[in-house]
This record gives C-alpha cells, sequence and structure tokens, in this order.
C-alpha cells in the first residue's frame, strides 16, 4: 500500500503553517528534516559571528558564505524531505541510505566552510597546500553525493510514485533536472580557477544577497538557477493546481522544465561570455 499522502494534505492544496511545514518535513524524511532544522539554527551563531569578527575574504565579511551555505543546504535537505512524501514506501533501507549519504555529505560541507572561515581562509579554490587541495576535493566528492542522491530519489519518485498526479510528477522532475543540471554546472565551476568569467575577481559590490558579480560573468548564477530547480517545479505544479484546469497542468510542468532549463544554460552561455546577469559588464 502506498505510504504517499493524499493530495487533501496541506503541502498540496495550501500553504502549510510552520508546525504543519515541520511536522510534512519529518513524515517525508525524519533526518532530512532535523539535519535541514539544525542549520538553519545554526545561521544563529553564524550571524553572531559576522557581528563581531570584521575580517573579510574576497572583498566580503569570511562568515557570509557559511551563512550563505547552511540556508542552501537546509533548503536542500528540507524539500527533499518534503518530496519524499510523494515517494511510496520511503522507508525502505535504500532510501534511508540515501539520506545518510545526503546529511553526512550536507554536514562536512559546512564544517569545513565554517572552519575555513574562522581562519580567515578561502574554502573553495583553495590548493594552496596538498591538505588544503585535498579537502577541496573531498568538497566536490561531497557535492556530487548530495546532488547524486537527490536526483536518485527523484528517479524513485517518477518510477514508484502517483506521477499521474501533477505534483508527484513534478517533484521527480524537479529532483532529476535540478540535480543534473546543477551537477553539470557545478563540476565545470569547481574545475576553474574561480567564479568569475572577466570582470573583478572580487565578490564586493554583488548583487545584494546573492553576490553574483556584475562586472562579469559569474559561473554560480546557471547552477543556482538549475539546482533551484529542485524547488521550482513543485511548487508551479502547485499555482498550477489553483489556476489551470486539470488538462494543461502536466503540459504546465513540462513547459516549465524545458523553459527552466533553457534559462539555465543562456545564463551559463551569458557567465561564459564574461557578462553578468545584471550590470555594467
Amino acid at each position: 500500500m502506498s505510504s504517499a499522502i493524499p493530495a487533501s494534505r496541506p503541502l498540496v492544496r495550501g500553504i502549510p503553517s510552520p508546525k504543519e511545514a515541520i511536522a510534512l518535513a519529518y513524515k517525508g524524511q525524519p533526518l532530512l528534516a532535523g539535519a535541514g532544522l539544525f542549520l538553519l539554527l545554526a545561521t544563529i551563531p553564524t550571524l553572531a559571528a559576522m557581528g563581531l569578527d570584521g575580517r573579510t575574504l574576497n572583498g566580503i565579511d569570511v562568515w557570509i558564505k557559511p551563512l550563505k551555505f547552511e540556508v542552501s543546504l537546509a533548503v536542500q535537505l528540507l524539500s527533499v524531505a518534503w518530496l519524499m512524501l510523494f515517494l511510496p514506501e520511503r522507508q525502505g533501507r535504500l532510501v534511508r541510505g540515501l539520506a545518510i549519504a545526503m546529511t553526512a555529505a550536507a554536514f562536512f560541507e559546512i564544517a569545513y566552510i565554517a572552519l575555513q572561515a574562522s581562519r580567515g581562509e578561502a574554502s573553495h579554490y583553495n590548493v594552496a597546500t596538498p591538505v588544503a587541495g585535498l579537502m577541496y576535493s573531498l568538497m566536490g566528492l561531497g557535492a556530487v553525493v548530495l546532488v547524486a542522491t537527490s536526483g536518485w530519489i527523484g528517479a524513485l519518485i517518477l518510477r514508484r510514485g502517483e506521477t499521474s498526479r501533477p505534483i508527484v510528477l513534478a517533484s521527480g522532475l524537479g529532483l532529476v533536472l535540478g540535480s543534473v543540471i546543477g551537477s553539470l554546472t557545478g563540476a565545470y565551476m569547481s574545475a576553474q580557477t574561480g567564479h568569475w568569467v572577466g570582470g573583478e575577481t572580487t565578490d564586493a559590490g554583488g548583487l545584494p544577497v546573492f553576490g553574483w558579480s556584475r562586472t562579469g560573468g559569474d559561473l554560480r548564477v546557471a547552477h543556482f538557477f538549475g539546482l533551484h530547480l529542485i524547488q521550482i517545479l513543485p511548487v508551479a505544479a502547485w499555482a498550477g493546481a489553483a489556476i489551470l484546469p486539470s488538462r494543461l497542468q502536466k503540459p504546465a510542468i513540462i513547459a516549465v522544465a524545458a523553459a527552466g532549463s533553457l534559462f539555465a544554460l543562456a545564463v551559463f552561455v551569458q557567465a561564459l561570455s564574461g557578462q553578468p546577469i545584471l550590470g555594467r559588464g
């Protein structure tokens, strides 16, 4: 018997309260939910460190990178936990193993990023010493684990889930596409010496919140939009259920998936040409 949630639950038909959202995440996958909430709580001491520590790296506060990754990884883990509500038999050994791998990779990533921030040193692109080079390679392996496990779970949803429901189709498709595009753009970016293409090699003066370069190309843009198809497609399906007739909901999901993928490709090409997504170029 399927243990996926019925269409009448809050995740599908309306916006859940914070308490309901947490309960749904724990129902989907307790380990991922707990890890995601822990990373959100970890932003509190990180914000405190920002207020007490005036050091900078690449033109910005040394604690901005840990803060961004805490939020990003929390969103990733919580999103997968919620979407696993659409996976029948989600308590199986394989799925638990994937959740453990995701959590371990996320915690390793944030631990090393925070450690390097405390030292005032870069975590990414830092190959100044053999140890730093090894740790950077291990971070790359951790990133591969994060996206590969997310994509695997998406494939399981598409294979075993009730994909006649648009929200289930969108969830599986979003996990697969987000993982594929996120991994490809991330792999290319990690093979470079920095995320800038042309322009000033500093994060100072970047776009608010995101920090993307406004003087040249920035490879992080395509990685961001590709990876966040994991959230975009389910949200699009939820919105489509409210405004579209049933016969148009699945075609709309396919259209959003294609448009999102093409947009990620377009901003990737734009970055390679040395042009910022917004700015003077």
